[in-house]
């Protein structure tokens, strides 16, 4: 049945979405740690330059097909990619992993009203209340006991823009396209918007200490090579509103990489957020896998 069919392929996009969002919320400690020995720019460059190999030898394997839509949707959201990852590297010169993850969450849940005028996906009211939900749990940040919105959240959230755009973007050509030919062409359009402002990065990754090449390898391998596959994935069957919202569970993975292996402290206000995150996002594919299944 077409809606059995519609079921699985959504149940299957939420779940490599939830597989991604794991992977990408323990990026956030490790870019923290990783500034320390590289600059941002050459930092992101050298993570999706060495994607680039990975992706090349399994692209070489398989054999996708690159269409015209690969191409022209590849280079469009490896442009919004490439602006969301310099300045997410950025502000987390001067933030924590814990903010630069809520905040990037905020800016994401904005890719259901881009999708609105962009893609004429109308965002459902429960969609809407799960946003909200989850918007009031992003704005709880204990900086200094306090909100604040400085340099560093200021990058940040531009960079939240570009990655919502960018959802918004696949969402558009990611249904018609194989997802390893749109991923490979996506990661390459990112390495070369980047490249003029990169100075020496074969100088700078000989000059890396060992624990800075295992960080450097995590965030190439899970944050730059499987994790944009798995959403790309997701996106073939999963709206670009609910993607958004998805990614809210990132910085949720986040806060538990950055009190655990990150040893960074948090006030009560975080884990009431990432409840509310929670919440919002349950309620809303509970809600949406129930109108499938009535369908």
């Amino acid at each position: 049945m077409p809606s059995t069919s519609a079921s699985h392929a959504e149940r299957a996009g939420v779940a490599a979405m939830l597989v991604a969002t794991l992977l990408w919320g323990a990026t956030f400690v490790v870019i923290r740690d990783s500034v320390r020995a590289l600059d941002p720019v050459t930092l992101v460059f050298l993570r999706f330059a060495a994607a680039i190999v990975l992706l090349g030898l399994v692209t070489a394997w398989l054999r996708p097909r690159f269409g015209r839509a690969a191409w022209v949707g590849g280079v469009l959201s490896g442009s919004c990619a490439a602006a969301g990852y310099m300045c997410q590297a950025i502000g987390l010169q001067s933030t924590s992993a814990g903010t630069s993850a809520f905040l990037t969450c905020m800016g994401t849940l904005f890719a259901a009203l881009f999708a609105w005028p962009l893609l004429a996906q109308r965002p459902s009211g429960v969609l809407i209340g799960g946003i909200a939900l989850a918007l009031i749990g992003s704005a709880l940040l204990p900086s200094r006991g306090a909100l604040r919105l400085g340099s560093g959240e200021a990058w940040t959230l531009l960079g939240a823009v570009g990655y919502a755009l960018q959802i918004v973007v696949l969402a558009r050509y990611a249904p018609r396209v194989a997802p390893l030919a749109i991923t490979l062409v996506q990661t390459a359009t990112l390495v070369l918007a980047l490249a003029p402002f990169v100075h020496a990065p074969l100088q700078a990754l000989a000059e890396l200490r060992r624990p800075d090449l295992i960080r450097l390898a995590y965030l190439a391998i899970a944050g730059s090579t499987v994790a944009p596959f798995l959403q790309i994935v997701a996106q073939r069957a999963v709206p670009a509103g609910r993607i958004g919202l998805l990614f809210a569970l990132e910085p949720v993975f986040a806060l538990g990489f950055a009190v655990t292996i990150g040893a960074e402290h948090f006030a009560g206000g975080w884990w009431f957020g990432a409840a509310l995150i929670l919440a919002g996002v349950v309620g809303v594919e509970f809600a949406e896998f129930r109108r499938i299944e009535r369908a």
